[in-house]
């Protein structure tokens, strides 16, 4: 009977169930070779992340189904929502108990789709959730909190650094970060935040593992930070100075509540607060080769379809810090307030820059490149 429950079980979820869209499209959840659903407590864990799962995650509802502790501690409760993106299959690959964790276990589940008429696979992730006991029943709950239980804790501030043993703390940066949080929020009106959470590892693949993800496309970088939570960091690869997710944190209520564009946050945080470990002046550089070689670029086409990021270079976060940059210049923190709450429409964003700037839409432009020391392009 579990050779059985190895084999590939396609589970549909009847469209229409509440809180899903009726075009949306319906969940699979397949279990993987060797995958026990049979035995107690493995039926009732999988029939909880399967129910899970048919109610399509990625909308962020609150939901009986996971721990209510860390819903109470995490409003986006889900710290790893971001590997669904409306994939509607999904293969649960593992389903056992946790090692050194009481009356806890572990579900390892695969998102992927089938393309072309060669049926190649393409894995977008490979995660980890956990099932434990809540309130004398199961509940899901996040890895983060299990992975790093034994990491070291330092509280500097209003941010508390956690961070692996093996990882060498650098005091001098974290204090850097702490007043950086602090004077930010000063600078643009906003309340200091009670507390921040900081976790840090060295490299890519540590903080994805403490985080949950077996496996989730990264490209070549080496540092890599997510701003998840409503009051955590996760960084890796530039140590305690990772300022452009704190910024983030920070500057949130800037946005009206995650509706913002998305480019214009990113470009603030890169403007206040670097990239990849690089802050703003030494970005310019860069963009300002890129710009050289690409003429046909444009302030209206770097926020409408930014180009692919190239190393360290990412012409729509350092164009839109430069922006960012041209509208502080013009008018100070508070036409950067404005220009956050312009809203998601890139049309509306830059017709509130040029505003802001005292130029037409037209000339937007040429007033962005010679904030960043360049002329206007030619024919312009």
């Amino acid at each position: 009977m579990h050779l059985l429950t190895g084999l590939l079980l396609a589970i549909q979820v009847a469209p229409g169930s509440p809180g899903v869209a009726s075009d949306t499209p319906a969940v699979h959840v397949a279990i993987g070779w060797g995958v026990d659903t049979v035995a107690s407590p493995n039926r009732e864990i999988f029939a909880l992340w399967r129910a899970y799962l048919s109610r399509h995650p990625e909308a962020g509802q609150k939901t009986d189904l996971w721990s209510a502790a860390e819903q109470a501690r995490w409003p986006a409760f889900d710290l790893l929502r971001l590997v669904y993106q409306g994939f509607p299959k999904l293969t649960v690959v593992q389903l056992a108990p946790a090692a050194g964790l009481d009356s806890t276990w572990v579900i390892r589940t695969l998102v992927a789709g089938v393309y072309d008429s060669a049926q190649d696979v393409k894995p977008l992730a490979l995660y980890r959730v956990y099932a434990t006991r809540e309130s004398g029943r199961w509940v899901l709950a996040n890895a983060l909190p299990r992975t790093t239980r034994t990491w070291k804790r330092v509280t500097i501030g209003p941010v508390t650094f956690v961070y692996p043993p093996t990882h060498r703390f650098d005091r001098v940066d974290a204090r850097g970060s702490a007043r950086f949080v602090d004077s930010l929020a000063r600078a643009f009106g906003v309340p200091v935040p009670a507390h921040l959470t900081y976790y840090v590892a060295d490299n890519v693949d540590e903080i994805q593992r403490a985080w949950g993800l077996e496996y989730f496309p990264t490209g070549p970088d080496t540092i890599w930070g997510q701003t998840i939570g409503n009051a955590m960091v996760v960084t890796a690869g530039a140590g305690e100075r990772h300022r452009h997710e704190l910024a983030h944190h920070v500057l949130a209520p800037l946005f009206q509540a995650g509706h913002g564009n998305r480019l214009v946050a990113e470009g603030l945080a890169t403007w206040v607060g670097g990239m990849q470990g690089i802050f703003y002046p030494k970005l310019l550089p860069a963009l300002r080769r890129y710009l050289a070689e690409h003429p046909e670029v444009t302030l209206d086409s770097v926020f409408e379809n930014p180009p692919q990021r190239q190393g360290t270079l990412d012409v729509g976060y350092v164009g839109a810090a430069v922006l960012c940059a041209t509208v502080y210049a013009a008018g100070g923190v508070a036409a950067v307030r404005e220009l956050a709450a312009a809203g998601p429409l890139a049309e509306t964003v830059l017709a509130v820059a040029a505003r802001l700037v005292g130029v037409s839409p037209g000339d937007l432009d040429g007033r962005w490149r010679r904030e960043l020391g360049i002329r206007r392009r030619e024919g312009a």
